[in-house]
């Protein structure tokens, strides 16, 4: 029943609410499990500057490799107050070359929010 009404805030905008429908499609709670829409979830709180959902996607963006990605989601995590992003983004500066890691992290410099009407 939550997982219904999550969603419904999710559509409207609210970012928490996209943040917990990926949850929700991950888990299978509320939804049938479903990692496609989790992603797309996941990627839109993340978009919207949600910091769980950038140190999420950094970490997804990690196992994959791609780690100027992940980078820059790590970094943005951290600038907004996730502290276990920290780390990581630590972890993967130091196996970067100074050069990438700078490129990833003016990509982070560079960011904003793609949904302006969001509300959090």
């Amino acid at each position: 029943m939550q997982a219904k009404w999550y969603l419904r805030a999710a559509e409207g905008g609210n970012v928490r609410a996209m943040y917990n429908v990926s949850l929700c499609y991950s888990f299978g709670e509320g939804f049938t499990q479903d990692p496609v829409r989790a992603k797309k979830w996941l990627q839109l709180a993340a978009d919207c500057g949600h910091r769980k959902a950038l140190y999420e996607s950094g970490i997804k963006l990690c196992a994959t490799g791609d780690k100027v990605r992940s980078l820059m989601y790590l970094e943005l995590a951290t600038r907004h107050g996730e502290s276990a992003a920290s780390h990581m983004r630590d972890v993967i500066l130091e196996s970067l070359s100074p050069a990438i890691a700078q490129r990833a992290l003016s990509d982070a410099d560079r960011w904003r929010p793609k949904c302006l009407s969001a509300r959090r």
